[in-house]
C-alpha cells in the first residue's frame, strides 16, 4: 500500500477545497431562492381582497382552530350570562371595550401602512403603532 504524501484531498476537479464549493452553490442557491420570491410578489398584482382571501385559504388550518376557541369562549360566556344576569351588562361592557381597543390598534396600523406605503414615512422613523392623529396635529 502507498502512503498517502498529500492529506488535502479535493472532492472537486477544480483545486478549490469542497467547502468552498458548497459555500458558494449553498449562497448562490439562497440568492436565487430570494430572488424568486421577490419577482413572485412583484407579479403578484391582485386585489386585496383576493390577497386575503387566498392567505386565508392558505391558512385555513390555523384559523380553524381559532374559530373553535371562539366558539367554546362564546358558548363559556353564554353559560356564565346564564347563570348570573347580574354579570350580562359588566361582560358585555369588557368585551366591547376590548374590541374597541383591539379596532383602534388595527385602524391605527392600517393607517401607518398607508402611510408608508405612500412614502410618507420611512419604516425607520416609525416606533408607535397606535399613534394617535390627534396628538400629532397638536403638536
Amino acid at each position: 500500500m502507498k502512503a498517502v504524501e498529500n492529506n488535502n484531498v479535493y472532492l472537486t476537479l477544480d483545486d478549490r477545497n469542497s467547502d468552498e464549493v458548497i459555500l458558494k452553490h449553498n449562497l448562490e442557491a439562497l440568492v436565487n431562492a430570494r430572488n424568486a420570491a421577490i419577482e413572485e410578489t412583484a407579479k403578484a398584482l391582485v386585489s386585496i381582497p383576493a390577497a386575503l382571501v387566498r392567505m386565508k385559504w392558505q391558512n385555513r388550518r390555523e384559523i380553524y382552530a381559532w374559530q373553535v376557541k371562539e366558539e367554546i369562549y362564546g358558548a363559556a360566556l353564554a353559560e356564565v350570562i346564564a347563570r348570573n344576569p347580574q354579570l350580562k351588562e359588566k361582560i358585555l361592557a369588557h368585551i366591547e371595550a376590548s374590541y374597541q381597543h383591539i379596532r383602534s390598534r388595527e385602524t391605527a396600523t392600517l393607517r401607518l401602512t398607508r402611510r408608508l406605503s405612500d412614502g410618507d414615512f420611512r419604516s425607520a422613523c416609525v416606533n408607535i403603532v397606535a399613534r394617535d392623529e390627534n396628538a400629532e396635529k397638536q403638536t
